[in-house]
Formats: C-alpha cells, sequence, structure tokens
C-alpha cells in the first residue's frame, strides 16, 4: 500500500487504532503504543513518543495480513478532525478475523485433517515461545549497552566542545608576562600563538563525534527498537492465546461437569456440545494465527544483521574521521615543539608578551 497523502494523528487517534486492532485480530502480533503522559512533558519525551509512534505504525504497514485492511487504510487517509472517533463509529460492528471467516472453511476438509495436529502444534509453540522471549531478552541487554555506549558519545563531543572553547581561551590570552615569572624559560608565550589553530581540530573531532552519535541514535532507535517491539508484540501474543487455551479447558470441565449433573437433557448436552465445538475451531484458528506470526517473527531476525552491519559501518567511519583529525591535531603540536625548538636566542628574547 503506497499512499501519497499527509495526515496529522494525536495520541488518541493511536489508541482508538489500538483498541480496534485488538478487537478484530486478537491472535495477530500488535505492538504496544508508548505510554500517554499527562504530566511533565517535555520536547525529550514527545520526540521519543513520536519515534515510537512511527515504528508502532512501520510494524503494522509491514504485516503481512493487516497492512491491507480497511482500519490501516481509514487511519491512514482520513482527512477530517477526530479521527479515532470517526474510525470507531465506522468500526463499531465490526466482527473480529475468526468470526469474519466464511463457515464453510471453518468446516472444510483440510481443518478436520489439521484437528489432530493441534497438541503437536502447541508444543511447537510453546518451543517457539521459549526462543523468542529469549531472543527479546538478549536483544534487550544488547540494546541497553549501546545506548550506554551511545550517551557516552553525546557527553564526549560536549566535552570536545568545552576543550575547544578553553583552547580558544587560551590562544586570545592577551596577558603580558614578566622576566620575572618566566625566568630564561620563554616556552609557554612561544607555543602560544600557535594554541589559537588548536581548537579547529578539536571542533571537527566534536563534529564527528556527534555525528556518529546521530547515526548509531537511528540504528538504535529506528530498527533495533523496532526489533525488540515487534518481539514484545509476540510476547504479548502468546498471552492472550495461552489465556485462549486455558478459557478452552475451563469450558471444557464445565461442559463435562454440566453433563454428569444432567445427562439425560440432551438439549443441553447437544448446546454444550456446540458451545465446545465453536470453542476448539477458535482456538484451532488461533494457533494457525499464532503459526504463521512466529514465522513472520523469525522472518524479521535478518533485520538484526542490518543493525550489526550498520553499527559496524558507523564505527568503521567514525574511526576513521576521527583518525585523520588526530593526525593533523598530531602534527600542529609536533610543530609548535619544533618552533620552539628552531627559534634563534635572540627570536626568544624577542617572544611576545614577554618584558625585560
Amino acid at each position: 500500500m503506497r499512499l501519497k497523502n499527509k495526515v496529522s494523528r494525536r495520541y488518541n487517534d493511536f489508541l482508538a487504532l489500538h483498541e480496534l486492532l485488538m478487537l478484530t485480530y486478537p491472535y495477530r502480533i500488535i505492538p504496544s503504543l508508548p505510554p500517554k503522559k499527562t504530566v511533565n512533558v517535555d520536547k525529550e519525551f514527545i520526540e521519543e513518543r513520536r519515534r515510537s509512534l512511527k515504528r508502532y505504525l512501520q510494524i503494522l504497514c509491514r504485516h503481512p495480513t493487516i497492512y491491507d485492511t480497511d482500519i490501516i487504510k481509514f487511519f491512514l487517509t482520513f482527512q477530517g478532525t477526530s479521527c479515532g472517533d470517526n474510525m470507531k463509529a465506522t468500526y463499531k460492528n465490526i466482527l473480529d478475523e475468526f468470526s469474519s471467516e466464511p463457515r464453510s472453511s471453518l468446516n472444510s476438509s483440510d481443518n478436520i485433517e489439521k484437528y489432530g495436529e493441534d497438541s503437536d502444534g502447541i508444543q511447537m509453540f510453546r518451543t517457539s515461545q521459549i526462543h523468542i522471549s529469549s531472543l527479546h531478552q538478549q536483544f534487550n541487554q544488547i540494546r541497553g549497552c549501546l545506548k550506554s555506549i551511545n550517551e557516552k558519545k553525546f557527553k564526549n563531543a560536549n566535552d570536545f566542545t568545552n576543550i575547544e572553547k578553553a583552547l580558544q581561551t587560551l590562544g586570545s590570552d592577551s596577558t603580558s608576562i614578566d622576566r620575572w615569572a618566566t625566568g630564561p624559560n620563554d616556552y609557554w608565550p612561544t607555543i602560544q600563538i600557535g594554541l589559537g589553530n588548536l581548537p579547529v581540530e578539536i571542533n571537527a573531532i566534536s563534529e564527528r563525534i556527534n555525528e556518529q552519535y546521530k547515526r548509531d541514535d537511528e540504528v538504535i532507535s529506528d530498527h533495533l527498537d523496532m526489533l525488540i517491539e515487534l518481539l514484545q508484540g509476540y510476547k504479548d501474543l502468546c498471552k492472550r492465546f495461552e489465556d485462549a487455551l486455558q478459557s478452552e479447558q475451563k469450558a471444557i470441565q464445565k461442559a463435562n461437569n454440566q453433563q454428569k449433573r444432567s445427562s439425560s437433557i440432551t438439549d443441553t448436552s447437544s448446546k454444550n456440545d456446540n458451545n465446545l465445538e465453536m470453542i476448539e475451531k477458535r482456538n484451532r484458528h488461533a494457533l494457525q494465527c499464532v503459526k504463521i506470526e512466529t514465522q513472520l517473527v523469525y522472518a524479521n531476525l535478518e533485520a538484526f544483521v542490518y543493525i550489526l552491519s550498520s553499527l559496524g559501518n558507523s564505527q568503521c567511519k567514525g574511526s576513521s574521521d576521527l583518525l585523520n583529525i588526530w593526525k593533523s591535531f598530531a602534527n600542529k603540536i609536533s610543530q609548535l615543539g619544533q618552533n620552539y625548538i628552531t627559534k634563534s636566542p635572540i627570536d626568544r628574547m624577542n617572544t611576545i608578551g614577554l618584558r625585560k
């Protein structure tokens, strides 16, 4: 789906979208929304929430089942005010994915043949659930480390900016120094002249570090965070599916107890059988959805290689840029010392800032 129009959406519009999707697609990966903060809202929080909502939409718009639904199209194209309210009013009677399937497909021979595979499918689901939960934990740990490293880069960039200002102050210092203070050593007044050239390199170092910080932050926030949120959405899906399985077991137990108490009442028994059959069909549908969503998660794990590659390339570029700048800086420092060594005694006596 490619849409060229531009629309504005408020947080409450996303909230309405999320509620509708959870009702319509309870057994699909629906990522969590960022929290709605009502007090002490600052620019940093607003920007972080904007990026989080962008990732939320990207996950939905890349989902093979959800991306082309009427609900998503409405959310992305509605031009009036109160998108969320209008969306809820438009789809207030919408059925969930299971209920909207044709009855014939639920009773097909393919479905019947798969009934015996349910226990195997649930076992494989639980194995995948544990593995993906472990991946989610490790990715989160990596994210925390990368965030910490990147925050240090941001601080380093600011520190080099402060060094630049200090060097500028030193280089432009016009304090007149007496021989009484320096004695025969006129080294400082000699090199002070050259200090004014060093802030150029220090400023460049600060800029390169800041650029690398932004590159890495983009990789972390726009790619790694999205992968982690996809896995978190899968974990939430697993919880909903587990709840559905527990509800099925409770319904079976309740029906069995009712049959024991009223085995002579055929109408009640028939009604219970119908209810159980519908619950079983719904859970088989849920298991099939979870299987597809599990495959979707594993297919998206290739993004992790892209993330690591992007971080590696960023480190290479940053290190290469800094190496060249530091070489230039080292040459200037070396030249400062060389200038003093090559000065004649007369030149040293006439160094600017020294008085006999």
